[in-house]
């Protein structure tokens, strides 16, 4: 009986000791979820929000107002972490993952059918950060796993997401979807956070998040509608989608040369990733073709056909940011190049996106 005791014991000490983590978006979902772990006394260890550089201004803003009920309630406040890159090979310098896209001239994995944005931007400087965390070093030594917390909520879109993630197996991590185990829909959280005193924190997503719906576009800031433009426009010449062809073949030529470059100098497993990769002849219009990457009944493959089509921007200055900001862009990469100074992203977009439109 003794040994059963200890052994009991033993086993709430090691639940304790697991260093319990959430993985917050600043959304209606992961903020729902910290409102109930306090309604149900667990205390997080960490708080981590991975700032892309192109969250919503409304976003932003949240996170002050969410660190004083944090305060309140004895919680620790928001980590902010963000990606750091270190590599730009040809391209432009950039900090966040809209100036990423405009250094070469593409859009977010998403529009492509991947989500290596959300890895890259989200996933790994959370986990960077907890790496050299001491909560989490020691949990490792032990043996033991980090618990982290993901804001699945119980409707049928998160559901089928979690029924594909519960699977996976983490050497470093335990994941707990504690909404879902709750049975709380998107709906609950909503009423969860009033009831709180809170208000509901927007959607949280980057402004040109190929997942937006039609209807969000509609709301957004006019300097959001116009970084949408200016991103589509700077990506256009490079979208399968969008080209001719005669485009398509000269393009499948120059992909074709690239990999064959690449294929005489690999050996072993990266030869055999690459025979499977070997480049294919696209047919006019197979392709992405802008951030919602094919067109539907509801809504075309560019958002700023969207745009222009629902007169959410006057399309004379549409029409200017398609002609200019790629030029410009292109400018900028020119003078880097030849060892100029150039001016910081956030100064150059701020003279085509200008912020007093961000702020109401």
């Amino acid at each position: 009986m003794k040994t059963l005791q200890t052994d009991l014991f033993r086993g709430i000490d090691e639940l304790r000791r697991q260093p319990l983590v959430v993985a917050y978006g600043m959304g209606v979902d992961s903020t729902a979820v910290l409102v109930e772990l306090n309604r149900r006394g667990i205390r997080p260890d960490a708080i981590l929000f991975a700032d892309t550089g192109n969250e919503k201004m409304e976003t932003y803003a949240y996170l002050s107002l969410i660190n004083s009920w944090l305060e309140k309630v004895k919680f620790p406040e928001v980590t902010v972490v963000r990606y750091v890159p270190k590599k730009f090979g040809d391209a432009l310098p950039y900090t966040g993952l809209g100036e990423n896209c405009l250094s070469n001239g593409t859009l977010p994995s998403l529009a492509f059918g991947f989500k290596s944005c959300s890895l890259k931007w989200k996933v790994l400087p959370q986990n960077k950060w907890t790496d050299r965390w001491q909560p989490a070093r020691d949990c490792w030594r032990s043996g033991g796993k980090v618990r982290k917390i993901i804001g699945y909520d119980a409707c049928p879109k998160d559901l089928k997401r979690y029924a594909h993630a519960r699977h996976m197996e983490d050497p470093k991590y335990d994941y707990w979807y504690p909404l879902i185990e709750w049975g709380m829909d998107r709906e609950a959280c909503r009423q969860s956070i009033r009831s709180e005193g809170l208000p509901v924190p927007p959607k949280s997503a980057c402004i040109f998040c190929p997942a937006t719906r039609p209807e969000e576009l509609r709301s957004h800031k006019p300097a959001y509608l116009r970084y949408i433009v200016i991103m589509e426009a700077c990506a256009k010449p490079r979208l399968q989608g969008c080209m001719s062809a005669e485009q398509l073949q000269a393009d499948f030529e120059h992909r074709m040369q690239l990999w064959n470059q690449r294929l005489e100098c690999a050996r072993g497993q990266e030869r055999q990733k690459l025979l499977a990769k070997k480049p294919r002849l696209k047919k006019p219009g197979s392709g992405c073709a802008g951030l919602w990457r094919r067109a539907t009944r509801q809504r075309p493959a560019m958002m700023t056909d969207y745009i222009r089509d629902h007169e959410l921007l006057p399309i004379a200055e549409i029409e200017d940011l398609q002609q200019w900001a790629p030029l410009l862009i292109e400018q900028r990469l020119h003078e880097y190049r030849a060892g100029k100074a150039i001016s910081d992203w956030r100064h150059f977009l701020d003279m085509l996106c200008p912020p007093d439109e961000l702020i109401d």
